[in-house]
């Protein structure tokens, strides 16, 4: 099919296809050579005017590529947390949807180290404190609530956070050892946390 006899697509979905094809080729490519040519070509597009018409400019682009992938983590993590009754269980199910998520979209999960990488932003610390801080809520409920012993929960979830980002680089390539591994720091946590282990 040819850029002229392509379909016709509405604004958000020209806006996901080309999101879905940045994503490819960041994490084959890598961020340098992540450019709205290479973009077209790898989705087909007839010119970079059709990408820079939905954005501005790289920078927008590799926004709107972290906040596609945080809405599909979110979308899976969500609906886990909310089905665990306790505490224990919430933190279980956090760090295991997360983990699963990132198993199962692996361009992505590649995509957006990519960008965390090398993309210049200027509040990158307050970003990337965001989700270890409402993490750390979780945790102080479950000291609340008596499940987990004392510690301090924005280091726990800081924690917490660096082995769910080194896990999206360092991930197994078997299904079984991708298993295995999230089974492992599950527990890990788990241990590190619960009421009645040692500080």
């Amino acid at each position: 099919m040819t850029p002229a006899t392509r379909p016709y697509r509405s604004t958000d979905e020209r806006r996901r296809e080309i999101v879905d094809a940045t994503i490819t080729v960041l994490a084959e490519r890598g961020f340098a050579a992540t450019s709205f040519a290479r973009i077209c070509e790898d989705a087909g597009l007839s010119s970079t005017r059709m990408v820079s018409y939905h954005f501005a400019d790289k920078a927008a682009l590799m926004q709107a590529v972290v906040a596609h992938v945080v809405d599909g983590a979110a979308a899976v993590m969500v609906p886990a947390m909310e089905a665990a009754s306790t505490w224990r269980d919430k933190l279980a199910a956090y760090i295991t949807s997360n983990l699963r998520y990132l198993a199962d979209n692996r361009l992505a999960a590649r995509a957006v180290i990519e960008v965390i990488a090398n993309a210049p932003r200027a509040d990158n610390g307050l970003r990337e404190d965001t989700s270890a801080i409402l993490l750390s809520v979780l945790l102080s409920h479950g000291q609340e609530a008596g499940e987990f012993r004392e510690f301090d929960t924005l280091v726990v979830a800081r924690s917490i956070r660096a082995t769910i980002d080194a896990f999206a680089t360092t991930m197994p390539g078997s299904p079984s050892a991708t298993a295995a591994t999230i089974a492992g720091i599950v527990d890990l946590f788990d241990r590190a946390t619960r009421q009645g282990e040692p500080a």
